[in-house]
């Protein structure tokens, strides 16, 4: 097996390149507006107004926050969070998908019968095929991802590759987001995590096959790396404002994995974005107070980084994970999600009290430490954009 070492990047960054002044064409938000606020915002902190952005509502939630307040519903997750986001004056963010144009599984109806699903996906390599039982999902449990044996990586790296025929559909899709949402509010890309092979691979696999043919698996991260480039590329042409990438916490990684096979990506990533004039946001919503204080997140140099988890999903403190990332870098959080839905109004307002004087004076994004969960009260949800909103003028 050919050598690697644990801190060898796994990709090259296509050369570097200036930003001309066509980059990102159709990126420039009207003065005012709840995108250009966010924007400016996150370029330069310390000129502009902190931003209060809830993450990902679920439709439930902003339904029925509208509902509460006398406002009529929209019908349409996207038109009912602009509507709320007026009302009660913050500057909302929405996450539009990359993978799927990566890997357009399909159902063949032909290859399926009444016990099993046949899912397909045509390659160079040949057609990559999965076959799962009725009612299962793929990627619902670890056995129901595609890559399962150093086989399907080879099915998986040729799949990357197709992706450069898709870019008509891919414009389409991303055009229609940004007039969808217009200056409303900014667009983010999806995560697509190369380490995690842009969710092809389960989690317990994806160690096993790390190590048992890493030289492998890292061509598998390198493919879908390039693959992502291009998708991001479209993505900043059609005016989107941030790409982006998640990752894992200590719950889920080590400290030698994630320097090996996350750190040397996302510091692509956002060195890509930035060579193009672009933002680049991360993502990582569970234990990471260890990469806080380790200066690890700070050398990926991201423009947001979310969502700084509180115990119990987390174990960050935000003052202090805060105070471990230059000045110009904006975190994002982190308000407890269990607390939003099942804690009394009072309790909310004093834990968003409590983030946003942790954090006074420097670049935060205050918001919830993943995605408002379903079930959250109206009352729980407006108590914290109110309180955060007050603070911050």
């Amino acid at each position: 097996m050919e050598e690697h070492s644990m801190n060898e990047s796994h990709v090259s960054r296509l050369g570097r390149q200036v930003a001309s002044e066509d980059d990102a064409a159709g990126c420039t938000a009207a003065p005012g507006t709840a995108r250009r606020r966010f924007i400016d915002y996150v370029r330069s902190p310390a000129e502009h107004r902190p931003v209060v952005s809830p993450f990902l509502p679920k439709p439930d939630v902003l339904e029925a926050t509208l509902q509460h307040l006398g406002l009529p519903t929209t019908g349409d997750a996207v038109g009912d969070e602009i509507a709320l986001s007026r009302a009660v004056d913050y500057e909302p963010m929405f996450m539009v998908g990359c993978t799927q144009f990566i890997f357009p599984w399909e159902i063949d109806e032909q290859g399926s019968d009444k016990d099993r699903v046949c899912y397909t996906l045509p390659t160079e390599a040949g057609t990559w095929t999965k076959r799962l039982p009725r009612g299962m999902v793929m990627g619902s449990t670890e056995a129901s991802f595609p890559v399962q044996t150093e086989e399907d990586h080879l099915y998986f790296q040729s799949a990357c590759l197709s992706v450069v025929q898709r870019e008509e559909q891919i414009r389409t899709f991303f055009r229609q987001w940004r007039r969808k949402v217009a200056d409303d509010g900014v667009i983010v890309i999806g995560h697509v995590n190369p380490y995690w092979l842009a969710h092809q691979v389960g989690q317990a696999t994806w160690f096993l096959h790390w190590h048992d043919f890493e030289s492998t698996y890292r061509r598998s991260m390198a493919a879908v790396y390039e693959a992502s480039l291009f998708v991001f590329a479209l993505a900043l042409e059609e005016g989107f404002d941030f790409m982006s990438a998640s990752g894992l916490g200590l719950e889920m990684t080590s400290p030698d994995l994630f320097a090996a096979m996350d750190v040397p990506c996302l510091s692509d990533y956002a060195a890509w974005t930035h060579d193009r004039g672009g933002l680049f946001w991360y993502h990582n919503c569970g234990r990471t107070q260890r990469f806080f204080d380790a200066g690890v997140f700070d050398r990926i140099e991201a423009d947001v980084l979310e969502t700084v988890a509180p115990p119990p999903a987390g174990d960050n403190e935000l003052a202090s994970a805060r105070a471990r990332l230059r000045p110009g870098s904006c975190t994002k959080g982190n308000l407890d999600l269990g607390l939003l839905r099942d804690g009394s109004v009072e309790a909310v307002r004093l834990a968003t009290r409590s983030m946003v004087s942790a954090t006074a004076g420097q670049a935060h994004i205050h918001s919830t430490a993943d995605a408002v969960l379903p079930g959250t009260p109206p009352e729980n949800f407006l108590a914290h954009l109110s309180t955060a909103r007050a603070m911050t003028g």
